[in-house]
């Protein structure tokens, strides 16, 4: 075994590992994480957004650890904990969450074995598979432990206090993306008193569930801060204009590349099946294999690798328009609500193909030299809807409300907060945006395709 060793991180300073898990990182699966960038493509608005899975992981592990000792984690479960939160994201596949949504579109979840819930998270079953069947790692912490790490990133495994670690409202992972990506991408958004929430945390007995993570009364306003933190990071950062085009490009390059260009490659990376020889060819992809693959010159003329090229040499799709969904026809609003989800896809590509025609004939029409259309393909323009969800919504994310222990009472967190009391959870912003191949000299011109598009765009998305 490996002596521990110390790491050096420009987020926590240094980040210390015990001999296995100093083993288990210089592992093939775990160093492909490498090769895995947080971030996807953040880097072309924030050009230091180049941070990747690797060094996150040891930050999890890192927080895990510390959170155990805030709340007194037996040793023994918190060297499970670390390991779980060193391991969490083993599973992702190239462009980190771009690859989460293309494998929930093109895995048949009917065909999965009976004891596989069809809820689950492929991204997550697939972490699951390298966990339980990997050779490196069984052979460093063995079968049995494999199992309750498998088991504590899916299901829970002993006391729900060890679960809420690595996966909840308040969990390593969330701490750690924050505080790191706020870092690498050179903003404040994410920022939170790291060291003050981690005093107010409690772990509280239940006589119904065990222990559970609460904060207590003194920590609420550290909290109300943290849940800022990921509202603003979220808002200002991943739904960043940039940031939707290019995951949009790079999730359209995927889905024509399976669909029009029928390249094999592409389809056997994110058709999952639970099966080892799966698993063997999903790991051996990552963000530079797919770039360095598809846009060679065998695949020129393809879709993915016009889209794919273009990404490489900041060639973007240009935003022409956006709109809040209460602000288009009433008519149009329930369509335009699904239509970035997988079962609209129909639906989405007929829109798509009738903005095509109106973007190229209206800035034709007024022959506009400043402003010009690259590319008359109706596949090259995307409409994409996203919500900003209210900021209470965001303190509970997919997880339970934090709990708040007030002496023998356990409250949720927007009961007790005065912040959060006078926000209206119902209140949340429904976006449509439009991307399309249109190149344009200033930003004048700019404001001038906008205003230009506004009417048309509208009115072909209300006849929709």
């Amino acid at each position: 075994m490996t002596e521990p060793r110390e790491i050096r991180d420009p987020v926590f300073g240094f980040v210390k590992l015990s001999g296995t898990e100093s083993d288990l990182i210089s592992t093939p699966i775990f160093q492909r994480l490498r090769r895995i960038r947080q971030l996807a493509f953040a880097n072309l608005v924030y050009p230091g957004a180049i941070h990747t899975r690797f060094e996150h992981s040891l930050g999890v592990c890192h927080v895990a650890g510390l959170l155990s000792d805030s709340l007194k984690i037996s040793e023994e479960d918190k060297r499970l904990v670390r390991l779980a939160a060193l391991l969490h994201d083993l599973g992702h596949g190239p462009f980190s969450h771009i690859s989460e949504q293309i494998l929930e579109i093109y895995t048949d979840k009917e065909s999965l074995p009976k004891h596989i819930s069809k809820t689950e998270k492929i991204h997550e079953l697939i972490t699951s598979d390298i966990i339980l069947k990997n050779h490196d790692l069984k052979r460093l912490i063995g079968q049995a432990k494999c199992e309750k790490i498998a088991n504590l990133l899916k299901e829970g495994y002993g006391d729900p206090l060890l679960r809420s670690v690595v996966s909840g409202p308040l969990d390593a992972d969330k701490q750690d993306y924050l505080l790191r990506d706020s870092y690498f991408c050179g903003v404040k958004y994410g920022i939170f008193d790291f060291k003050q929430l981690h005093r107010e945390l409690r772990s509280v007995d239940d006589l119904s569930t065990g222990k559970q993570l609460m904060i207590s009364e003194d920590g609420v306003h550290a909290l109300e801060q943290f849940v800022l933190a990921k509202y603003y990071l979220t808002t200002q950062v991943y739904m960043h204009r940039i940031r939707l085009i290019t995951d949009q490009m790079l999730t359209r390059a995927m889905i024509l590349g399976i669909e029009t260009d029928k390249i094999e490659e592409i389809e056997k990376l994110y058709k999952y099946s639970c099966d080892e020889d799966y698993v063997q060819n999903y790991i051996r992809w990552d963000d530079t294999k797919i770039l360095v693959s598809f846009t060679c010159d065998k695949f020129k003329g393809k879709y993915c690798h016009k889209l794919l090229k273009r990404l490489q040499e900041r060639q973007l799709l240009k935003l022409v328009f956006r709109k809040k969904i209460n602000e288009l026809p009433e008519e149009c609003r329930d369509t335009l609500r699904k239509i970035s989800k997988p079962e609209y896809r129909t639906e989405r590509k007929n829109l798509e193909g009738c903005l095509c025609k109106v973007v190229c004939r209206t800035i034709k029409d007024k022959c506009f030299r400043q402003i010009r259309i690259a590319d008359e393909d109706a596949n090259m323009f995307i409409v994409h809807t996203y919500t900003i969800k209210s900021v209470r919504t965001e303190s509970r994310n997919d997880e339970a409300s934090i709990l708040v222990e007030d002496g023998s009472a356990h409250n949720h967190f927007e009961d007790v907060s005065t912040l959060f009391q006078s926000i209206n959870e119902n209140l949340s912003e429904l976006f449509v945006e439009v991307y399309a191949p249109v190149e344009y000299d200033s930003p004048a011109a700019r404001r001038e395709m906008f205003n230009l598009l506004d009417v048309p765009i509208k009115e072909t998305i209300g006849s929709f």
